[in-house]
């Protein structure tokens, strides 16, 4: 029996400066119903504890055993392998990151690792330096490979997956570990850190290929949030309201 809702965060609780329609009075009214309710963000360029401020900022009740992101999730899994320095394509915030989870993080091509993140200052020397790394026995940890996000004002930015294509192109080498969704990495994270299992889980996002692919491959519930009809042909279960998450869960108890 479902007990823990998952929530994505851009474009499901909030897209950009703006909470979405709904979006407190759903987690409010799961929380009534004993839920437990986690964060989890394919968010490459901010560090856990800025996530965590910015969702105490629109009054959802967030910390740091609640709230899960790509950033942090790349600096276990570094130390899971015992990857120590690395070469970053990345934000100030996703080497602030590794720096506080004792990565080494440098300028050069003689690193164990070169790791992708979103990247809004990508450059053709940031390519040629991680093809360097790579030539030279690097492993190509990513983030993510999503190719967009979006933003306010019905737009949308280039993704991580812009950076990681790019760096793929240029070496020829598939990435050999991703981190973020639709990789079960950080469910799996979750459900070690708080003892849960899959039938226990209820993913909730925006996006069929993130969001719902990792619930899929973790084989736990997901739930597409589609509120302006963007997926018109997607063939599981979606709501357009977030207010219509309960009763859909009620049929799961």
């Amino acid at each position: 029996m479902i007990n823990s809702i998952v929530f994505d965060l851009d474009g499901t609780l909030y897209l950009g400066g703006r909470i979405m329609e709904g979006a407190m009075d759903a987690v409010a009214a799961l929380k009534r119903q004993r839920y437990q309710i986690f964060y989890l963000t394919n968010n490459s360029g901010k560090m856990r504890q800025q996530i965590v401020e910015k969702l105490n900022m629109f009054g959802f009740s967030a910390n740091m055993r609640n709230t899960y992101c790509v950033s942090h999730g790349i600096s276990l899994y570094l130390k899971e392998k015992k990857i120590s320095s690395v070469y970053l394509i990345g934000t100030h915030d996703l080497r602030s990151e590794l720096l506080l989870n004792d990565i080494s993080v440098k300028d050069n091509s003689a690193v164990a690792a070169v790791v992708v993140g979103i990247d809004p200052l990508f450059s053709y020397e940031k390519i040629a330096v991680a093809l360097d790394a790579i030539d030279r026995g690097a492993e190509l940890i990513v983030a993510n490979v999503d190719s967009s996000y979006p933003v306010e004002n019905n737009r949308r930015l280039p993704g991580c997956g812009a950076m990681v294509a790019a760096i793929v192109s240029a070496t020829g080498h598939a990435p050999d570990f991703q981190v973020g969704k639709p990789n079960t990495y950080m469910l799996e994270l979750l459900c070690r850190d708080h003892g849960l299992s899959s039938e226990k889980i209820c993913v909730i996002g925006d996006m069929p290929e993130s969001d719902i692919k990792m619930a899929n491959n973790f084989n736990c519930q997901g739930i597409l949030f589609d509120p302006n009809g963007d997926f018109p042909h997607f063939a599981d279960t979606k709501v357009k309201k977030l207010s219509e998450i309960i009763a859909l869960l009620k049929k799961e108890r």
